[in-house]
C-alpha cells in the first residue's frame, strides 16, 4: 500500500470538513472494498476517512412505516436485528448470508451500497424492495 493519513472524526460534521479539506479522502468504515484494492495499489487515497465511530450512524429503527438503517450497520447487526427480522425478514436473512462471520462482522451496508457492485447483495435488495437511500 502507499502512504495515507488516517483521520477517525467523532462527528459528521467533522467527517465532512476533512472530506472538503482533502479533496482525494476515501471513506471507510468496515474497509472490505476499499482496502483490498489499496493493497493491490490499484488506489492510493492520500486520506482515509474512518466513519465507524461515528455515534448513530450504524443504528436501526423504525420510523413510522420506514426502516431507517443506517450507513455503517454491519451486515452481521442487520442480520440479528429484531427489528429487521421483523419488518422484512427476507433482509435479515440475506445480510446473515453475506461473506463469512468476519466480512459480516466488519462489512457495512453503506459501504456495499456506495460501491454498487452488481453482485453484491445489498444493491439488488434495495432496488426489489424500492428502497430510498438517503446519502
Amino acid at each position: 500500500m502507499y502512504e495515507f493519513r488516517y483521520h477517525r472524526p467523532a462527528t459528521v460534521r467533522q467527517a465532512a470538513n476533512l472530506l472538503v479539506k482533502n479533496e482525494e479522502a476515501k471513506l471507510i468504515a468496515g474497509g472490505h472494498t476499499l482496502l483490498p484494492v489499496m493493497k493491490q495499489r490499484l488506489a492510493s487515497p492520500p486520506h482515509l476517512v474512518d466513519l465507524s465511530h461515528i455515534e448513530g450512524l450504524g443504528g436501526i429503527e423504525m420510523k413510522g412505516r420506514s426502516l431507517v438503517i443506517g450507513a455503517t450497520a454491519t451486515h452481521y447487526t442487520v442480520a440479528n436485528s429484531a427489528i429487521v427480522g421483523e419488518a422484512i425478514p427476507a433482509l435479515a436473512y440475506l445480510a446473515g448470508l453475506i461473506g463469512d462471520p468476519a466480512v459480516r462482522h466488519r462489512g457495512t451496508i453503506g459501504g456495499s451500497l456506495a460501491n454498487n457492485d452488481p453482485t453484491a447483495d445489498y444493491p439488488a435488495a434495495v432496488l426489489a424492495l424500492g428502497a430510498t437511500v438517503v446519502t
